[in-house]
Order: C-alpha cells, then structure tokens, then sequence
C-alpha cells in the first residue's frame, strides 16, 4: 500500500503528541511534520507537500478555515482531515462534503477511517474537483460556525506521569480539588495532580456539565448522587462514589438552584 505523507497541525502540544502516537500505529502513515499555528502550517504544507493535513479547526493565531481557505486557492491542494472538539461543526458541515472530520479525543479507527476516505479521494478526484470540495466545506463550516458559535471547553487532558503522559478524559472526572499552585482531578481510576488555580481550571470545562460547590471544591453534576440540607450547617454534596464534600456558603444557593432544574 502505498505510503501516505501526513501533516498534523493543532496549538496544543499534547493534541500533537496524540496524534504522532496514533499515526505511527498505521502501517501506510508517514508523518512528514507538524504545526502549531496557522502561518506554520502553510508554510509547512509549502515545504513538505503533503498527501494528507489532520487540521484543527481553532488555533490561538485563526483558525483551520483560514488555512483550507488559503489551501484551495492552489492548484493541487492536499486532502483535509478537520480535527473538532465540537461535534456540531461536523453535523450540517459535512453532509454534502467529501471532505472528513474526526472528533476530539481523536480515537485510532476512526483516523483510520478518515484516512482511507482521504485516499480514495486523491486517488480519484482531480484538483478542480478537490479544491470545489475544498472551497465548499470552508463555505460550509464558516457558516455553521457563525451560526452556533459557543466556547471552547476541554474535552480531555494529557498529563505528565513518570513514564510519558497519561490521558484523563473529562466525563471520568468525578470532582476537583485544590490544593495550593495545583489541582487535583478525581476519577473512578484514581487522582492526578494538575499545574493551575481551580478558577483557571473551572473556565476551561462546560459549565453545564460542572458546577462550583466550594472555593476549593469543583464537581461534575453527573457525579452527584445526593444534595444533603441538614438543619444546621451547609447542604453536603454525596457523590456517586460515597465521597461527601460541604458546600461553600457563596455556592450553596446557586447549587440547589443548578440541580433542580429539569434535566
């Protein structure tokens, strides 16, 4: 099978580290470079003429739609494989479209996947009809974009261990805890410590999806399993996993209002 010369680019490093580990798992994939931004990543393409780019569609210096925009004003542009966080970009975007996407976290066989689509693509389109395609789906993604745009919210972490990095995927996160310049995410599997204050942390997860019980505390609302509201003292939040943490005096009311609305 003839090799396939792939570029990655995406602004998170560890996002990048996923990628060089699943790609070196498929036997055809040569990864030819990667890219942490925009402006790198064209000249990158410029430089290694790639069969395949794995683009990620928000970076810190624009976005993916920037360099597919820039891609299909040449005369032989390489396939694109968009990496999203957010699966209502793939929804509407990419009904009509030869052109794929992968989720985040980005799982092996749907790269695979992905990749196949983006060979028999190049196999069997001309450049004409690639940079159609191409033009189409930037039209159609920008559009989805400006219609439903939201924040960014993680969607897993990649953490240093003493043997390389560990993957916490953010729905095992049961609660976080802070503990002086860290945090501390809870899981099923066990606690990791993480650089970075609770607040920092709290901005970067869904909001619906996690609620702030105490200054020290952060919980996953899927987590809770009870609310307790004693007499005396502050309501206790029980998790699923038996664990029991009293709510701070500022959050106690907001929490009460957060889980009682209709799921």
């Amino acid at each position: 099978m003839k090799t396939l010369r792939i570029l990655t680019v995406d602004d998170e490093m560890l996002a990048l580290k996923r990628l060089k580990l699943l790609l070196e798992t498929i036997p055809y994939a040569e990864q030819v470079g990667e890219a942490g931004g925009c402006a790198e990543a064209l000249a990158k393409i410029e430089r290694t003429a790639p069969d395949v780019v794995l683009l990620d569609i928000r970076m810190r210096d624009g976005s993916g739609f920037d360099v597919a925009e820039a891609l299909s004003q040449r005369p032989s542009p390489p396939a694109i494989v968009f990496v999203t966080a957010f699966d209502r970009f793939a929804v509407r975007a990419f009904e009509t479209s030869a052109s794929d996407y992968v989720l985040k976290p980005v799982e092996r066989d749907r790269l695979v996947q992905a990749l196949g689509k983006a060979r028999e693509r190049r196999a069997g389109a001309d450049s004409a009809q690639r940079i159609a395609e191409l033009q189409e789906i930037v039209r159609n993604l920008r559009a989805t974009a400006e219609a439903e745009d939201s924040p960014r919210y993680e969607s897993e972490f990649w953490l240093r261990n003493g043997s390389g990095f560990v993957r916490i995927v953010v729905d095992t996160i049961d609660w976080v805890s802070s503990e002086d310049e860290y945090v501390r995410l809870h899981t099923p599997a066990g606690s990791h410590l993480m650089r970075g204050s609770i607040r920092q942390l709290e901005a970067r997860l869904d909001p619906e999806r996690f609620v702030r019980v105490h200054r020290k505390w952060l919980v996953r609302k899927a987590a809770i399993a009870e609310l307790r509201s004693p007499r005396m003292g502050r309501p206790v939040v029980v998790l699923q996993g038996g664990q029991k943490l009293p709510t701070g005096r500022v959050y106690a009311r907001g929490l009460r209002e957060t889980i009682s609305q209709p799921g």
